[in-house]
């Protein structure tokens, strides 16, 4: 028997734009809804009572497939689609299983939309299977993209560029990078000292993963050329920067600016945060446009949308102007 799914995979779209094609609901383009009912009758598509019923439900559920990284952005973005969806009618599952268990489990619960935060991840054999399998809508978050599915990527790269800038405008020429190995990151630090011809020195660029890190941070606010600014690639990396700070007995602003990626707040620290990031309200905003076809139109335009989104910095406390020496 002739089933939805069939359908969808003939036509080249998801599940639920069959069923909004086959009952004549809004958005889907003309030519695609033309495309899919003719593609029901040519292979005789007849649909069972339950299939029916199915088909007719509203859309009610959204499953998030979460990082297991522990971290305020995370908690923050993770809230703010839990209250998007409320907004819109829509119940939430969050799952921290490995993505194939969590969209297995999903498939299984018939939910409706998928959003999926894993940056850098490569999907496994597994993950296509059960993504063959889902029947709704997929929205891929951070920074990755597979057929099929709409993706949101964020301009890290300009996120980093615009702090140096920020940094660079309040007098600053001696501007530190502190965190993980990320090229996007890092390549948004180096474009902006090249553009504003700072002073950049290797030393100024720590990685926490590396085993001397603490030594060399140490040792770069210890010399004689040390930075007046830093650049600290995410919440979770402050805590352990503060931690060195504290030692050093470095005080935030006064004798160093500092600039945090991720738009989030943190109530330990004793200053409010200048913080650089895309906003999460937008993602979430967005994130449910696009899945519920808000977003997407209803013209024959690229079925997939794929979007960046810009970072937006806030000054905040923690930078001031450089008074020099």
């Amino acid at each position: 028997m002739v089933t939805i799914k069939d359908i969808a995979k003939a036509a080249g779209v998801t599940y639920v734009t069959v069923s909004r094609a086959l009952n004549d609901e809004p958005g889907v383009g003309e030519k695609t809804r033309q495309k899919i009912k003719e593609l029901a009758e040519e292979m005789n598509y007849i649909p069972s009572l339950a299939a029916k019923k199915l088909v007719q439900r509203q859309p009610d559920t959204v499953g998030l497939i979460w990082p297991r990284i522990k971290g305020m952005f995370f908690f923050d973005l993770s809230f703010e689609l839990q209250e998007e969806a409320a907004r819109r009618g829509l119940n939430v599952i969050l799952s921290m299983a490995k993505p194939e268990e969590a969209l297995r489990t999903f498939n299984q619960y018939f939910v409706d939309y998928v959003i999926f935060w894993r940056p850098g991840w490569s999907p496994t054999l597994e993950f296509l299977q059960e993504k063959e399998r889902f029947r709704g809508e997929m929205l891929l978050l951070g920074g990755w993209r597979t057929d099929k599915a709409h993706s949101i990527t964020i301009d890290r790269v300009g996120a980093f560029r615009d702090a140096v800038r920020h940094l660079a405008g309040l007098g600053h020429n001696k501007i530190a990078l502190v965190g993980l190995p990320d090229l996007d990151k890092h390549n948004g630090y180096m474009q902006g000292m090249l553009e504003l011809k700072l002073d950049y020195c290797p030393d100024y660029v720590v990685t926490i993963d590396d085993p001397a890190y603490k030594q060399k941070m140490h040792d770069m606010m210890n010399g004689d050329n040390r930075p007046t600014a830093i650049i600290v690639d995410c919440h979770g990396t402050l805590h352990q920067v503060s931690g060195e700070l504290r030692k050093l007995n470095i005080r935030i602003p006064n004798d160093l600016s500092m600039v945090v990626y991720d738009d989030t707040q943190l109530q330990f620290f004793d200053i409010p945060l200048t913080t650089v990031g895309p906003s999460i309200a937008e993602l979430a905003t967005r994130s449910f446009e696009i899945l519920t076809g808000a977003g997407a139109g209803e013209g024959d335009g690229p079925r997939w949308v794929e979007e960046e989104i810009k970072s937006k910095l806030t000054p905040r406390s923690s930078t001031i102007p450089y008074k020099g020496l």
